[in-house]
């Protein structure tokens, strides 16, 4: 053993450190071996005892070698218990969610959570006059607690005030705006609208008028779900001036409409004729171009009515010169029969003189002159039955006199329907009267008495009986 050792003393052990290794030379290529087995190497029994004895020696025992080997043992148990542990954990979290508090949030909020994190939600719904629409009311699994992905959590959502509630409506004509708007707001009555207008009349902040949109709703019976509007007053609407008023002048009046809508102008349009400005012009206007004026300003317009026709006084014209009195006008005269006029005064003219007609008017006059009182000729002899009834309308109807005439068939000589007899000829006659007229038979050969017992009366209508002929 110590010569075992002697050869590793420091000297030697350095020196052989110290010397480079030895490098090795190629293998020579080796010859081709023989197939003959070679001799096996016998080894001693000495050198075996001698061998065994150096490894004895070499070995050094370790007392605390079984206590760190126990050690060791205990210390990977540990770990091994301590990495389930932890995987156990882990595998906890990632399967495994803390709950958020979602009272009060909206519902949507809630959703996306759910699918973000792997958990089914179901929901119910119910009426709530303190949460809005859509807003969590209650939640299966309370705030913080963990809930296992894959699992269901029910949720309760408001579906806001409940639209059917019958709700007392206030007298908003004793509150103002800010208070309607808090009683709305306190009583969820959404569907009742708050409109402000102008009013010239009633004072800013008051109520105008209140209005259902359904007939059939009243203030007694009011849902939450009626539509209706609560109108108050912005008082006096005022404006700026600052419109320019443009120059009308022979411009059509649709140009100054639409000017006037689309700058709010309270226009009044007034017409007149004019034989320079076509008609449908203006032809002149009370605020002068390029004058400023505000929104609801009123203005004035006078718009041509084309040419105007004076009608003049029919008494300066006879009746045979009214008919061309007015140029571009239509005059219908007529002579009239009359009981104290003398012929060829005036009447009546239907314009009154000095009027001006336009285009829109009816061109149109009718005149009248007298013609004094009608005069009945004698018709005896030569005048036929058949011809009384133009010549009484044409003599007398037409001129405005109302005379009429009854006939007799009466025996006579002269040719039949010739006219015999008269009661009235020859003679001026009011304006109503009614004449007896005999007319022959053609039956006798001698001339008969005028006025036989058996007569028979009849007017111009060639019957027996009696027509009035107006």
């Amino acid at each position: 053993m110590s010569d075992f050792l002697s050869n590793f003393n420091k000297d030697n052990y350095k020196k052989e450190r110290e010397e480079p290794p030895v490098k090795r030379q190629p293998a020579e290529q080796p010859e081709e071996k023989s197939l003959e087995p070679e001799p096996a190497v016998e080894v001693s029994e000495t050198q075996r005892t001698e061998s065994r004895r150096q490894k004895t020696e070499l070995t050094e025992v370790d007392e605390s070698y079984q206590g760190k080997q126990k050690r060791k043992k205990r210390l990977i148990i540990i770990g091994v218990m301590a990495l389930v542990f932890l995987s156990l954990v882990v595998y906890y979290q990632m399967s495994h969610v803390k709950m958020p508090n979602f009272t009060d949030k909206e519902l949507s909020e809630a959703r996306v959570w759910a699918t973000e994190n792997k958990l089914q939600v179901e929901t119910e719904q119910e009426y709530s006059l303190d949460k809005a629409a859509n807003t969590v009311l209650k939640q299966s699994v309370k705030a913080g607690n963990r809930v296992k992905k894959g699992d269901t959590i029910r949720l309760t959502s408001s579906k806001g005030p409940d639209p059917d509630q019958q709700i007392k409506l206030p007298d908003f004509s004793a509150m103002s705006k800010q208070e309607a708007e808090n009683w709305i707001e306190e009583n969820k009555a959404t569907n009742l609208s708050l409109i402000e207008e102008y009013s010239d009349e009633v004072e800013k902040g008051k109520q105008l008028r209140f209005e259902i949109a359904n007939a059939e709703v009243t203030q007694q019976n009011y849902r939450r779900k009626d539509a209706a509007k609560v109108f108050y007053s912005k008082g006096k609407e005022t404006y700026k001036k600052d419109i320019t008023v443009p120059d009308f002048g022979r411009k059509n009046r649709s140009e100054v409409e639409t000017w006037a809508r689309n700058n709010e102008i309270a226009m009044t349009y007034e017409e007149a004729t004019s034989n320079d400005i076509p008609a449908d012009s203006v032809i002149s206007q009370n605020i002068a171009a390029n004058e400023k004026v505000a929104k609801k300003d009123a203005m004035t317009v006078v718009v041509s009515l084309g040419k105007g026709f004076t009608i003049p006084n029919f008494a300066d014209y006879t009746l045979e010169d009214a008919a061309n009195a007015v140029d571009g006008v239509q005059v219908q005269a007529k002579g009239v029969y009359t009981n104290d006029l003398p012929y060829g005064q005036l009447v009546s003219q239907s314009v009154a003189a000095g009027t001006v007609l336009n285009a829109k008017d009816e061109l149109k006059v009718q005149v009248l002159y007298s013609l004094g009182q009608p005069y009945l000729k004698d018709l005896r002899g030569n005048t036929l039955e058949g011809d009384l009834q133009k010549y009484f309308y044409d003599e007398f109807q037409s001129k405005g006199a109302n005379i009429n005439y009854v006939i007799r068939h009466v025996d006579s000589d002269q040719p039949k329907g010739t006219v015999v007899g008269m009661s009235t000829h020859s003679v001026y006659l009011p304006l109503e009267h009614t004449v007896s007229i005999d007319i022959s038979l053609g039956n006798l050969g001698s001339a008969p008495n005028s006025f036989p017992n058996n007569q028979q009366q009849g007017t111009g209508g060639g019957s027996d009986d009696p027509q009035n002929m107006e």
